[in-house]
């Protein structure tokens, strides 16, 4: 009697669990329709990967997110689009900003574009002002010093494309969009693209005139009461209505943060607990943390009305950011180190973000995903979870088995950038497979060839040592890929730009040698820097074009030359005719005559010693960077400052250490000598690509022909 009893009760339960197990697996209950799970989507505004508590800061502190991090899987290897707009619009559509034509965070901009394009070629020398000719319709023509025409970026998503809200709709959910939005106004707003509600219903890059209330972008929420406030808090506000509102019924909402974007301000107090407390160096900006707490107990706030409301276990929640952190600015904002970069450029530090998805009944609490996943894997992914019909086609795929703990086959990263980034590199697209990563800088050899740079992410996450010329397999492998790409895409690639007057090539007594004027105002006074190579392709100035000299730090004139070697007339008759060209070029060029710089990689190096010793009148600072044993005497140089660079295999490694030392017993201005390791290659881009590097040498200065002067 007992046991007949039991028995429907046991059956009834396991039965029920099975239905709580199951009820949001894609495929699972097939006999009858699951219930539809909400999905929340948590997206901020240009945090960095290692911004947050979970990420791994020991400064900044983000216990939300944190312990909603900590109830999902982390996504080790998340990537973004470098800028906000084309990861939104990949966000929203699946597909890869080549397609969309959305590379630039041009979503605000007054001119309507819906198809990217090759920028104008056309130029008139007379009408340059500022490197740029603006053109009927708002088009920029390419400078004469621009190797490359850039692709004007998509300004507007298209309607016509079927967003992540419009599925949703069409799905029988109830869609919401509060926050940013940054890929159209109205006709191209939330509301254009199937979201029922949208708040506030702007499409600014960010909160203009401010984080803290009174906010000019929201009329609405302009009251008394709101001086002072986070705007992120305020967005919370309108989120909780909408998930009380929704209860009952499924709904997709985007919480899309305008935090952490500039302007950097947050609410004093907790500013002050910041500065309390933070270190010297690395992650320490305070205004900074203070933002990211901020944004941190908005998302708390959302996510304790669905607690409240008892959807938590049937909600999916997505965690990620539009882009890299931004590691420039005084104070500096945010440290992506050990990666490379920052927001705006392809470096890893700009495209490699947090993230993270809760998914009850399919992820494991506390649990890793290493698979790379981008933007555009997304909207497939949810589409994948919530048992979507009536699916476009999508670029990204479905990465919900990885999600489940599965094994899955990586697939490409795509980056297109094709547009000149803020490091000063030139209009770039690369690719990510198996722990490699190439980049192709298009027409950025002197010929305008595009030029390649190779990166084993494994064993240099900082993308410091291009292996391009020792693994032309892998390169040949992920060109090919890339091509296809693109080709695929349909993408709008950049092209030669005819109307380039190449780097000033000319000749002087024999010697030939260019000069590159920097992408900035013409005629502004800027310092030389002269670049000494050994081949006759100039190997030296394309590897410091390559480490690229921050140009957008440090906008240069570069005098680029082969220094004369062996047989070509050595010794002082060789630094004598280079120090005339130096002359020639610091007359026909607006040269800041107490900012001369000379440099050289390889036997470039001795030709760097060689001159500073000989014509010390004519630098304010000399960079030799490995290579051949210097020969130049010491007491030429006891005036001039030195850094050198070399590496444990070089040869010249003891005469280098030697000539320093003896520099300093001599009484030199500063002598120093950095030695790279054993398995490390010394190159210019190494050289140049490190800002402390280039912040100690711009710092030198002395009017020309002053103490030390032998001629």
């Amino acid at each position: 009697m007992k046991t007949t009893q039991t028995r429907p009760l046991l059956i009834a339960l396991i039965a029920l669990a099975g239905t709580t197990l199951s009820w949001f697996m894609p495929g699972a209950n097939a006999a009858s329709p699951p219930e539809k799970p909400n999905v929340i989507f948590f997206l901020m505004d240009d945090l960095g990967w290692n911004d947050l508590g979970y990420t791994g800061s020991k400064f900044f502190e983000s216990p939300n997110i944190d312990r909603l991090s900590k109830q999902g899987v982390v996504l080790t290897r998340a990537y973004a689009a470098p800028i906000c707009s084309p990861s939104r619009a990949s966000l929203l559509t699946g597909l890869d900003p080549a397609r969309t034509g959305f590379t630039s965070p041009r979503g605000g901009d007054p001119l309507e574009v819906l198809k990217a394009h090759v920028q104008p070629r056309i130029y008139s020398p007379e009408e340059f002002k500022d490197n740029w000719r603006e053109l009927p319709g708002g088009m920029k023509a390419a400078p004469p010093n621009q190797r490359a025409l850039m692709v004007v970026s998509t300004s507007r998503l298209s309607t016509d494309y079927p967003s992540i809200a419009k599925i949703f709709k069409a799905n029988g959910y109830t869609t919401g969009h509060f926050g940013k939005w940054h890929v159209g106004p109205v006709p191209f707003s939330p509301i254009e693209h199937g979201f029922d509600v949208d708040v506030p219903h702007v499409n600014s890059p960010g909160p203009m005139g401010g984080h803290l209330g009174p906010w000019p972008l929201w009329e609405r929420e302009n009251v008394p009461a709101n001086k002072g406030r986070n705007i992120d808090d305020c967005l919370a506000d309108h989120a909780v209505k909408f998930i009380q509102e929704n209860k009952g019924h499924p709904f997709y909402m985007n919480f899309w943060s305008y935090g952490v974007h500039v302007p950097i301000q947050a609410r004093q107090e907790i500013v002050d607990y910041f500065k309390a407390r933070a270190p010297q160096t690395g992650q320490n900006n305070p205004v900074y943390a203070a933002m990211i707490k901020s944004t941190d107990a908005a998302f708390g706030k959302v996510w304790k009305a669905v607690e409240e409301a008892g959807l938590a276990e049937k909600t999916v929640l997505v965690f990620y950011s539009d882009n890299g952190g931004v590691n420039y600015g005084t104070p500096q904002i945010t440290d992506n180190s050990p990666l490379r970069g920052g927001k705006g450029d392809t470096w890893e530090g700009g495209v490699r973000v947090p993230g993270f998805v809760v998914w009850p009944g399919g992820t494991k609490a506390g649990t890793k995903c290493d698979l790379p996943v981008n933007c555009r894997d997304i909207f497939p992914t949810l589409a994948d979870i919530c048992a979507l019909k009536g699916l476009p086609k999508f670029d990204g795929r479905s990465v919900a088995p990885a999600l489940a703990g599965k094994a899955m086959e990586e697939k490409p990263i795509f980056t297109h950038l094709p547009q000149y980034g803020v490091y000063g590199t030139a209009p770039t697209t690369s690719v990510v497979l198996d722990g490699w990563k190439l980049f192709c800088r298009y027409c950025d050899m002197a010929d305008q060839r595009n030029r390649y740079e190779l990166y084993n992410l494994k064993e240099d996450a900082g993308e410091t040592l291009d292996c391009h010329r020792s693994r032309p397999d892998i390169v040949a492998k992920l060109s090919k890929i890339l091509d296809e790409h693109l080709k695929e895409t349909k993408a709008a690639v950049p092209q030669p730009n005819p109307a380039y007057r190449g780097a000033n090539k000319g000749e002087f007594e024999g010697l030939a040698y260019e000069v590159l004027e920097p992408i900035f105002k013409r005629g502004v006074r800027f310092p030389l820097v002269v670049c000494l190579g050994a081949k006759d392709d100039n190997a030296a100035y394309e590897e410091l074009q390559k480490g690229g000299f921050n140009q957008f730090k440090h906008p240069i004139y570069l005098l680029a030359l082969k220094y004369p070697q062996t047989g070509e007339g050595t010794g002082a008759l060789a630094a004598d005719k280079v120090a005339g060209l130096i002359r020639k070029i610091l007359q026909d060029y607006p040269i800041t005559a107490r900012q001369v710089y000379v440099t050289g990689a390889d036997k470039g190096s001795a030709g760097v010693w060689e001159l500073a010793s000989l014509h010390p009148e004519l630098f304010a600072a000399a960079l030799p960077v490995g290579g051949a044993a210097p020969s130049a005497p010491a007491e030429g140089l006891k005036n001039l400052p030195v850094w050198a660079f070399g590496g444990a295999h070089d040869p010249a490694v003891a005469t280098t250490r030697q000539l320093i030392e003896s520099l300093k017993s001599a009484g030199s201005p500063e002598a120093k000598y950095t030695e790279y390791a054993q398995n490390e290659q010394v190159q210019l881009d190494n050289v140049w690509g490190n800002l402390d590097v280039l912040d100690w040498l711009f710092a030198q200065s002395r009017p020309l022909g002053k103490p030390g002067a032998q001629k």
